[in-house]
């Protein structure tokens, strides 16, 4: 009996196509062991472990140039650098991944938690925030495509956090968090808030007339700016609205007395 198999078997027994197996061929780094009389390409037992190499590197997502040059020039101390290189990046790909699995939590959590279609304000404990200056505008000016352009930050994934627009002096100044030398230091304490869609820049101004509104006759005492939270990693779930917040810090204690 044989003691190699065809490519077909080949492909069979390490679950790869027979496709792949004539790439590599193809990149000079897995030959058959010979070509039999009616050209049949047959493999042995060397050639199993070398294409098992081949099929480990390669789910590193080490390229078959390198591939190629390991197999023909690698020293043990090459390869052990090798994997320590690949064992580098998988840590920074799981450390990736999880801060996408954080993301996701947050936004089906929000979601979940979200009290957007009670349309009422309410009353919650905010921990310290602190804020780097993005974009100021005047409070009746719109922010733009051209303006967050030429403002653009180093940060990729700004509209995955939420952005603070801070009301004073008929000036707004759009901000996003960061611990590295703000610009501004929101206090924690009590804050009234409530949450709702903006279709147009009216929808804002009704929010912040409705809510000087309830401040007047409520007599609240304000500690703090107004300020207009974007949650733009929301409107995934409703796609022609954008979700906000209004909140603003009160003098509040555990017994409602404002």
């Amino acid at each position: 009996m044989n003691q190699h198999i065809t490519i077909g078997e080949l492909s069979k027994l390490m679950n790869v196509s027979v496709h792949q197996i004539r790439y590599f061929e193809e990149k000079e780094i897995l030959f058959p062991a010979y070509t039999d009389s009616n050209q049949y390409r047959m493999y042995g037992i060397n050639e199993i472990y070398q294409l098992a190499q081949i099929l480990l590197l390669r789910k590193l997502d080490i390229p078959v140039s390198t591939i190629n040059k390991s197999m023909n020039s690698f020293s043990t101390t090459d390869y052990h650098q090798l994997l320590k290189q690949s064992q580098s990046k998988i840590n920074s790909e799981i450390n990736q991944l999880m801060l996408l699995q954080q993301f996701l939590q947050k936004i089906l959590n929000e979601y979940e938690q979200s009290d957007i279609l009670e349309d009422k304000y309410n009353i919650k404990q905010l921990d310290t925030r602190h804020l780097k200056k993005w974009i100021e505008l005047d409070q009746d000016k719109s922010l733009t495509a051209r303006s967050l352009y030429e403002k653009k930050t180093h940060l990729s994934h700004l509209f995955e956090t939420d952005l603070h627009y801070l009301y004073e002096n008929e000036q707004v100044t759009l901000c996003y968090e960061s611990n590295q030398s703000p610009d501004i230091i929101l206090e924690k304490g009590s804050y009234l808030y409530k949450a709702f869609f903006v279709t147009d820049d009216q929808d804002i101004e009704r929010e912040i007339a409705q809510l000087e509104h309830y401040l007047t006759q409520h007599h609240y005492t304000i500690q703090g700016q107004l300020i207009i939270l974007e949650k733009s990693y929301l409107s995934m779930f409703n796609n022609d609205k954008l979700h906000f917040e209004i909140q603003i810090k009160i003098k509040y204690d555990s017994d409602g007395v404002a």
